[in-house]
């Protein structure tokens, strides 16, 4: 039996088109925000999720997004605020199927059915991080990405550090703690350096994520030298912290 998972807000909406997807014979699970959904697709296996693009705790987009990089045989549907084109933002996102609001019940087996039977595309591999590059011209053009990254995470800082030392940083978090995380990832980036020497390999990336009672650490490296690391707290997951920091890493790399 296929299992399905809906995300809206609506319960009213949710539950009708719960029964009528059960109504087709298969399992539906029903959560009412994206924190709920992404717990929900770690936990168990979907044949498909159908995501409303309103939902009220995190950007629909990036949920949609997250979903697709953690779980890349996942069928997705989405439900436009307007219309049922698939939203600009994502257009760039294989997804399998829209749903508009309100629907025409008669309608609504094909358009699941069809979803289901959509083959996935295949994404093109993320592009090879360049072995030497000067972080110093990145700075001032990395800033405004940095804030971005601060405001969709709710961040308590976003820091850029090169070589043990920061050179860029936005957000709410004091200077000794900016000094102490800088130290603190900076001496895990050398760490894993040392470790890939002994064992006689090429250290190809750094990454890092620490939790702690109220905050998350996670790290990446941008070059081989060059580091972002975003301190999160609350309930944010770890996944959607991973996706945004990687997107937005890769486009600092894009300008360096």
């Amino acid at each position: 039996m296929k299992r399905i998972l809906i995300a809206d807000a609506n319960e009213s909406f949710a539950a009708l088109l719960q029964q009528e997807v059960e109504g087709m014979g298969m399992r539906v699970d029903l959560v009412v925000n994206g924190h709920d959904a992404l717990r929900a697709t770690t936990a168990a296996d979907y044949a498909m999720a159908i995501v409303d693009m309103g939902l009220p705790d995190l950007p629909a987009a990036q949920l949609v997004r997250a979903l697709r990089q953690e779980h890349p045989d996942l069928r997705l549907m989405v439900i436009p605020l307007e219309g049922e084109e698939i939203p600009a933002e994502l257009a760039d996102v294989p997804i399998q199927g829209t749903l508009p609001k309100p629907f025409f019940l008669p309608e609504l087996p094909e358009r699941i059915q069809q979803a289901l039977s959509r083959p996935m595309t295949t994404q093109a591999p993320a592009e090879k991080v360049p072995p030497h590059a000067p972080a110093e011209a990145a700075v001032p053009d990395a800033l405004p990405l940095m804030s971005r990254l601060a405001q969709e995470l709710g961040a308590e800082a976003v820091l850029l550090i090169r070589g043990g030392e920061l050179v860029a940083y936005t957000g709410r978090m004091g200077e000794n703690g900016v000094a102490a995380l800088t130290s603190l990832v900076s001496d895990a980036w050398r760490a894993s350096t040392r470790v890939a020497q002994i064992l006689g390999k090429e250290q190809l990336r750094f990454e890092q994520s620490i939790e702690g009672a109220e905050y998350l650490l996670y790290s990446l490296a941008i070059t081989e030298n060059l580091i972002l690391s975003v301190v999160v707290a609350g309930k944010v997951p770890l996944g959607m912290i991973r996706h945004r920091a990687k997107e937005t890493a890769e486009e600092i790399r894009r300008i360096l």
